[in-house]
């Protein structure tokens, strides 16, 4: 049978911990502000001259009043007053709440992050210094 070994917190330990979470803090305030800049090339092959996308948008444009022609009056008429439905305005509502609590998240998350790193080292070190 082989025995576990009780792994003891050290003074060592604690001074390797501390060194690997200035790293870490380091590098994710690296990342947090290095603002990243693609610059993406298009091939010209692929890109439409203004004759052709207005083509392309007059087409769009007939096919969708086709189709809206197609659509019987009680439809078309829900349709227009379709974003006066309460069920959509408080989806839009929902939407523009998430969009507003969604700036700057991911800076929240590097910074409780942080916080739960240094409280992490902080009960670790409370520990160290409690146990004999």
């Amino acid at each position: 049978m082989s025995k576990k070994k009780h792994t003891r917190f050290t003074f060592q330990s604690l001074i390797r911990l501390a060194i690997f979470s200035v790293i870490i803090f380091f590098l994710i305030s690296l990342i947090s502000n290095q603002k990243l800049k693609f610059s993406m090339k298009t091939d010209p092959t692929l890109s439409l001259d203004e004759e052709q996308s207005n083509f392309i948008l007059g087409k769009t444009t007939e096919i969708s009043n086709n189709i809206y022609q197609s659509i019987p009056e009680n439809s078309r008429k829900q349709l227009e007053n379709l974003n006066q439905n309460q069920a959509v305005l408080f989806v839009q509502e929902k939407i523009n709440s998430i969009k507003e609590a969604s700036v700057d998240f991911p800076q929240k998350q590097i910074k409780e992050i942080q916080k739960m790193i240094i409280d992490n080292i902080y009960q670790n070190t409370l520990k160290s210094i409690d146990s004999p």
